[in-house]
């Protein structure tokens, strides 16, 4: 099940650098809702309190439907797995910025790792995971012209990453 998903991940990676970048008109509050649907049975499994932050009517924005989904969907997969709940996930705008992005009331990440979070491979001691969640992320928000944002209090405080780029923007 690792290889598989480390695998699958490798191939996420690889598209999100090189492949065609499809922009188009979306509702992020669609996709996030997709994301948390398919993430669900995972949560319930895990007994993590697991929800949305959206807005009432909606978030237009422009962006490549089929990545940000890849995105959205590792960073959440990331916070039920490494994190602990409540785990939320989000979209919104502001500031001439729309972002996609997930909380959790976990460990957070440790200083160490933080300056090299969205590296490939780059884990913290213990983890089980492949290292490539952050790095699949990172390189949806360049391919979308914005970055990856994390934001802790420090080691043990949660996280709260985000994909966001220029609205309007692809």
């Amino acid at each position: 099940e690792h290889a598989t998903r480390a695998t699958a991940q490798l191939l996420a990676l690889a598209r999100a650098d090189a492949a065609a970048h499809e922009p188009e008109p979306l509702d992020l509050a669609a996709l996030v809702r997709e994301v948390a649907l398919s993430l669900l049975p995972q949560a319930r499994e895990r007994g993590v309190d697991f929800g949305v932050e959206l807005p009432d009517d909606g978030l237009p924005a422009h962006g490549d439907r089929a990545q940000l989904h890849e995105a959205l969907a590792n960073l959440a997969h990331n916070a039920l797995v490494h994190g602990a709940g409540p785990v939320t996930l989000e979209a919104g705008a502001a500031d001439g910025r729309v972002w996609v992005g997930v909380s959790d009331a976990g460990p957070g990440l440790p200083p160490a790792l933080r300056g090299r979070a969205g590296e490939r491979f780059a884990k913290g001691r213990g983890s089980r995971g492949s290292g490539l969640g952050l790095s699949i992320a990172a390189a949806v928000a360049r391919r979308h012209g914005g970055e990856l944002l994390l934001d802790s209090a420090g080691a043990g405080q949660g996280l709260r990453v985000r994909v966001a780029w220029p609205q309007g923007a692809a």
